[in-house]
């Protein structure tokens, strides 16, 4: 539970627009908030960005899974995570690592769920 309280840890944006779905939130808002509840540690579990946090990143991930399964039976995997690390699962340092590897520039002008499928694809090429 911790760690995947941690792995989310960012807030979806107060001044987000109320239609706007979790993962349209800006990835460099939801990085360094991500950041932020890491360093908490425990306590991340009682901010109340938290909950926010973990529907953003599940909604992201959804998101770029369903493109990636879309695009694999087409015959064109956007990214390829091997079985190995699929059973391995990602850990909360991981998924800010991997977010943290996304050029910050692209960060700011992306949405979480194009931040993520960009770090899947940097860290899950295909062939």
């Amino acid at each position: 539970m911790h760690a995947f309280l941690l792995s989310v840890g960012a807030l979806a944006l107060a001044s987000t627009a109320a239609w706007a779905a979790p993962a349209d939130i800006n990835a460099q808002s939801f990085y360094l908030d991500a950041r932020d509840l890491e360093a908490k540690g425990m306590k991340a579990m009682f901010d109340k960005r938290a909950r926010p946090a973990m529907a953003a990143m599940k909604d992201a991930g959804e998101r770029v899974r369903a493109e990636n399964e879309a695009a694999t039976k087409r015959g064109e995997p956007i990214y390829c995570v091997s079985e190995a690390q699929r059973k391995k699962g990602m850990t909360p340092k991981l998924v800010i690592g991997m977010l943290g590897r996304v050029p910050e520039a692209q960060r700011k002008r992306s949405t979480l769920t194009q931040a993520w499928r960009a770090a899947l694809v940097r860290d899950f090429p295909c062939g």
